[in-house]
């Protein structure tokens, strides 16, 4: 039996009913965090953490729960459900009645696990990621861009087009037209020692690995913010995309071009290993 937790109570899975009234349900009220588990230990929780406090301010949500308790929630889960390596998800919602207007502003969240056997990062050397770019929505240049919202329609759908076209992912573009992030990912640009990522007014999500990786990187590297566009993706000598559960992932093409260089990608994945 497995079990989830819901405002800090735990039940089974098998009860956890959702009301036809939910706010996460009927207008994606919302935002949640996936945060990755080694040796049943949460990883980069601090980051997880903070964007969680910064997400549920910017939707003026009532989210009390520290830092300790909210860990301490989550240890109590991976024990539960007897979770060596995996993950877990945290979803959080405004818990009111009303319509586009909500009653009130207080929140609820569920906690679920996942199981999984990566016991720690590793570089996707074998199978370097094919990426193409998604054009047919963008996404808007809006503060709400850089939380992980419950609304995430423009992933669902640029996921469908990689598939279809037989693309490990692909590159989002905001309204302007800007590269920014691929579907569950940032990106990360390298020409030699210097390094560039999409700054969060472009409206990539603000990543937890994203704040670590550039934690790693600014003493060894020039790194800093730019636009990026479909020309710089092409010029690069590098490329990777970071993400919670992944660490970092080797990028081998974007569409007819090639990359073959990978010395920071590997950099990082001994780095992010040494955290564990």
């Amino acid at each position: 039996m497995e079990f989830a937790i819901i405002n800090n109570e735990i039940i089974s899975s098998s009860e956890v009913r959702l009301s036809i009234t939910n706010r996460a349900f009927l207008y994606g009220d919302g935002f949640f965090e996936t945060i990755k588990i080694f040796s049943s230990k949460v990883f980069n929780f601090s980051n997880h953490y903070s964007r969680i406090i910064n997400s549920a301010k910017m939707l003026d949500l009532d989210f009390n729960v520290s830092v300790s308790e909210l860990e301490k929630s989550v240890n109590t889960i991976i024990r539960k459900n007897n979770i060596i390596d995996g993950s877990i998800r945290i979803t959080i919602f405004r818990d009111s009645d009303g319509k586009y207007f909500p009653d009130d502003n207080k929140s609820s969240y569920y906690i679920y696990t996942f199981n999984d056997t990566q016991d720690c990062f590793f570089l996707n050397s074998n199978h370097p990621l094919s990426l193409g770019i998604y054009e047919d929505n963008y996404k808007p240049l809006s503060a709400l861009s850089r939380i992980k919202s419950l609304n995430s329609l423009l992933y669902v759908m640029a996921s469908k087009y990689a598939k279809k076209n037989d693309f490990d992912d692909v590159l989002l573009l905001n309204s302007n037209k800007n590269i920014i992030e691929s579907t569950n990912s940032n990106i990360f640009l390298c020409y030699g020692d210097v390094i560039y990522t999409p700054p969060i007014s472009d409206g990539c999500v603000d990543g937890s690995m994203r704040r670590l990786i550039i934690t790693l990187l600014k003493d060894k590297f020039t790194l800093s913010t730019k636009t990026i566009t479909y020309n710089d993706v092409v010029e690069c000598e590098e490329l990777f995309l970071s993400n919670a559960i992944s660490g970092v992932r080797w990028v081998g093409s974007f569409g007819d071009k090639e990359f073959v260089k990978k010395d920071i990608s590997s950099y990082l994945i001994n780095s992010l290993n040494k955290l564990i």
